[in-house]
């Protein structure tokens, strides 16, 4: 479980998240949604550890992180950025990273260090691309080798900063397939998302940010129901019983 006590951050003197408070269960999705600038990522940044808290606190599973080490953290709490350029490096190799965490020096991989290497690409579709380079991919299969890079953490708390962002949809809905199954094998997850049907429809919570400030964290029922979405992103939900699929529309629309 990942739980926030009145969390303020940001850059310097400069406030981005302020005064956030909820409580992320263990075995669970939560998209955080909201505007651009809304603070999202940093919400990310201080939930794991690696932008300090300018106020509050953050808890995993009932510990403070600012006192575990930067192992003991990375062996709770596993975070992937943003999609970026890793440059000229194997599949196979990029995941291995995420053992880091549980090496020594000199880095040396043990059996259950390979073992959970090959794990984490079969979980994530990517043992047919384990021995290829990451600049030779497509945007979806390189995606797929980051997941496993940090299904090979093998942390409880899994961070997920845009995931789906320049993938075609139907790696969209394979990637948010993948998190659905990290999610039934109990790991807690959260996740910026800026596809709000994918969200509605792969999530047990959303989180609905305006300027820095959390103003809903609820079901998806309940979230399409109240006014968040439209403060927040000026848009509004219907639910359909027919097709079992969230719609979503302006609030207001253009008028000539």
């Amino acid at each position: 479980m990942l739980e926030l006590k009145n969390v303020s951050g940001g850059y310097g003197k400069r406030i981005i998240v302020s005064d956030v408070s909820a409580v992320f269960p263990e075995g669970g999705i939560t998209s955080v949604i909201g505007a651009n600038g809304c603070g999202k990522s940093t919400l990310l940044l201080l939930c794991a550890g690696l932008m300090p808290c300018a106020s509050g606190a953050v808890f995993a599973d009932g510990t403070d992180i600012k006192n575990m080490t930067r192992n003991a953290l990375a062996r709770k709490i596993s975070y992937l950025e943003q999609m970026k350029n890793v440059g000229s490096i194997s599949v196979r190799s990029l995941v291995s990273h995420g053992r880091f965490p549980y090496l020594g020096y000199p880095r040396r991989y043990t059996a259950e260090d390979i073992s959970k290497v090959d794990e984490a690409l079969e979980l994530a579709g990517a043992s047919d691309i384990a021995d290829c380079m990451m600049n030779e991919l497509s945007g979806g299969q390189q995606q797929k080798a980051r997941i496993a890079m940090t299904l090979a953490q093998d942390a409880d708390i899994i961070l997920l900063d845009e995931p789906l962002t320049y993938l075609d949809f139907r790696h969209k809905l394979e990637i948010s397939e993948l998190i659905a199954r990290l999610r039934d094998m109990g790991k807690t997850i959260v996740t910026v998302m800026h596809d709000p049907e994918l969200a509605f429809k792969f999530s047990d919570r959303i989180a609905v940010m305006k300027e820095g400030r959390l103003i809903a964290f609820d079901s998806p029922e309940k979230i399409a129901s109240g006014t968040a979405l439209g403060e927040a992103l000026g848009i509004k939900a219907e639910y359909c019983d027919k097709t079992g699929r969230y719609f979503f529309d302006r609030t207001e629309k253009f008028v000539d």
